[in-house]
């Protein structure tokens, strides 16, 4: 018997259904207290607006992180000696990260969170539903799995194997020994592009497709040349 081993991929495209937005907001100043006090304001209200959508379903969910500060020693030039003086300051923030079904309320939101003093948005992410992903995957595992069979009996064909037959059967990366390839390819990839027209009052969002990958390595079996 001849073992062959062959390797099966395919991808599924689909638009993504969530988006979800990280931020935190910041402030320093000289004061301890008025500096968690602004944190702890604008956090609140964010994330009651983000309650608000949520109660609505533009939203499906979201976290928040209390609010963290620290003290840090700044130098500033002095005026009268010309020379570095050191100040001490505090910093305090406070993180949130919400989960959007409705892109377009999400974009509104963003146009406004943008403008609000102390707010910075750390990244947007895209996904899909749990229910979408695993759909796309079972269709892309029994392509990649077919496509396997395929090459395998084309290999058998041309030495004038016979039928082949499955032996095993690897998603990527569980095959012993490594497979010389350049790593871990992700099941699904997020990517998103985010334009601003300059004056915070309009952001225009492009979430691009989501790419669900499948790479699967099998062996197969064909039986000795038949004799001439």
């Amino acid at each position: 018997m001849t073992r062959i081993a062959v390797e099966g991929q395919a991808t599924r495209t689909h638009p993504a259904e969530r988006g979800t937005v990280n931020l935190h907001v910041a402030f320093s100043g000289t004061l301890r207290n008025d500096v968690v006090e602004q944190v702890a304001r604008t956090h609140t209200i964010l994330v009651e607006q983000v309650k608000a959508h949520v109660s609505t379903g533009a939203a499906e969910r979201w976290d928040a992180d209390s609010v963290h500060s620290y003290v840090y020693d700044d130098r500033v030039k002095n005026s009268q000696t010309g020379g570095k003086q050191r100040i001490r300051r505090f910093r305090a923030s406070a993180r949130l990260s919400v989960t959007f079904r409705d892109f377009e309320v999400l974009s509104t939101w963003l146009a406004d969170v943008m403008d609000v003093d102390g707010v910075e948005v750390d990244r947007i992410t895209w996904n899909l539903t749990d229910e979408t992903r695993k759909a796309l995957l079972a269709e892309a595992r029994i392509e990649a799995a077919e496509e396997t069979a395929v090459r395998a009996q084309s290999y058998a064909d041309a030495l004038g194997l016979g039928p082949v037959a499955p032996v095993a059967i690897f998603e990527a990366g569980l095959r012993g020994g490594g497979n010389g390839g350049g790593g871990h390819t992700p099941m699904y990839a997020m990517r998103a592009g985010m334009m601003s027209d300059g004056d915070g009052a309009q952001v225009e969002l492009q979430p691009r497709d989501i790419d669900v990958d499948v790479t699967l390595s099998a062996d197969y079996e064909a039986g000795a040349p038949a004799e001439g």
